[in-house]
């Protein structure tokens, strides 16, 4: 007879904020539920208040470290200190994480850079505690997190660090901004150094993983987990009665908004903008057939994506995830996808969806112009559907696959010889 022996697991979260406000929050309070409902036992810990109802279950504890965002400060030099290394939230952290057991804990990080910064990352290497961290973003090793010139409106290809880069006016805020963030940057390198192999690393898509992996040290072991998408199984959409075209995310340059807006223009076809973000007013009232939604809540969303014919996803930067691509497939709504971004990974050219090339100016209109066509709309948003419900990424995928690592983490957990047990 085989005897399964089931670990219970206890799992720390680190996010910055305790609610959603982005992709990587909202991925981190999704995983600590469903872990929670799969029995195992949650910490969650955050530095910004509220916190979500989504985090009110019997199994998650709040932590709550009680620091604001570095954006929220007046004081810009305060900020900047406490952006670049928060010494009071490592204090904090190591006060929650000290009766812990090592044997049985992991540390998963989410976000760290707005009010928490690098100073949390070796905290549990210093109680023999294992640990992980998501790369939603580039920011463990470019000091702009994007891994983009912001100025030039390009994806960069620098070594981060390197004297090219300190040099390079690659920052969306400027030189100064550069100049802090680089400090936070050496100061994430320390970090890393000190965490060693205890810590290791979590993509969101091979696509990320590839981008970013050559610069990041070999010590740290390196898993790749898709985020999950929260979504019902409904009959597909009807796209061939819809006439909308949606994009979904900040109004930013990076996200290739300045490209679409001119193929809605040269196209003529409507389009939906449903988010918010510096470019907004530059857009806004841009033309009778683009209309700026704002950012929707679940529901809203949902019920905006049943109306749209498409979804475009020009973004211009190495887009890490790309979560929006997915709900859209799931509802059998056809999507244009940039070629940069890790949603590259899902689709088939020309059978669930389009890729396109950013950088040229007309290829975008083309693939709207070409979705008018009923026939083939109906085809694409069918064949998305089907691609999607073939794997979905439900909670329970990613959960599953979250224990995976863990488990793999754990039982691989290098000995706790050198490292202190107390630490104050």
């Amino acid at each position: 007879m085989t005897c399964v022996i089931r670990l219970l697991m206890h799992v720390v979260t680190v996010c910055d904020p305790g609610h959603v406000d982005g992709g990587a929050p909202k991925v981190a309070i999704t995983a600590a539920r469903g872990l929670a409902d799969a029995g195992h036992e949650i910490t969650f810990i955050y530095a910004v208040a509220p916190a979500s109802k989504a985090l009110k279950h019997p199994r998650i504890h709040l932590e709550h470290l009680d620091f604001d965002s570095v954006w929220n400060k007046s004081n810009p030099f305060a900020a900047a200190a406490q952006g670049i290394w928060n010494s009071a939230a490592a204090r904090k952290f190591a006060d929650v994480l000290r009766p812990m057991n090592p044997a049985n804990t992991i540390v998963h990080f989410h976000q760290w850079t707005k009010a928490l910064s690098p100073s949390v990352l070796p905290v549990p290497s210093r109680f023999g505690i294992s640990s992980i961290v998501s790369l939603h973003d580039y920011f463990l090793a470019c000091p702009n997190g994007a891994y983009y010139k912001f100025p030039a409106g390009a994806p960069c290809s620098l070594t981060p660090m390197s004297a090219a880069c300190l040099t390079s006016a690659c920052d969306s805020r400027g030189a100064m901004y550069k100049g802090v963030r680089v400090l936070r940057q050496h100061a994430t390198r320390q970090a890393l150094k000190e965490a060693g192999s205890s810590l290791s690393l979590l993509n969101v898509s091979q696509f990320a993983q590839n981008m970013i992996d050559k610069f990041i040290p070999g010590i740290h072991r390196r898993f790749v987990v898709r985020s999950p998408i929260e979504q019902i199984m409904t009959p597909p959409t009807v796209v061939t009665e819809n006439t909308d075209f949606l994009f979904v995310g900040r109004i930013t340059v990076e996200k290739g908004i300045r490209q679409l807006v001119r193929a809605a223009l040269e196209t003529g076809l409507p389009l939906t903008l449903a988010g918010e973000g510096p470019l907004l007013n530059e857009v806004r009232d841009t033309a009778d057939n683009i209309r700026c939604a704002g950012w929707l809540n679940q529901n809203d969303l949902v019920q905006t994506m049943s109306k749209a014919r498409a979804l475009i996803f020009p973004s211009t930067w190495y887009e890490t995830g790309g979560l929006v691509v997915l709900d859209a497939m799931a509802q059998g709504i056809p999507v244009i996808v940039s070629n940069r971004t890790a949603p590259v990974e899902y689709i088939v050219d020309g059978e669930n969806g389009f890729v396109i090339d950013p950088d040229d100016p007309t290829t975008l209109s083309q693939r709207m112009l070409d979705l008018t066509d009923n026939t083939l709309a109906q085809r694409m948003g069918l064949e998305a559907y089907r691609h999607y419900w073939k794997s979905p990424r439900t909670v329970e995928a990613h959960v599953a696959e979250l224990l995976n690592v863990y488990r793999s983490i754990l039982v691989e957990r290098p000995s706790n010889n050198h490292w202190s047990a107390a630490w104050s």
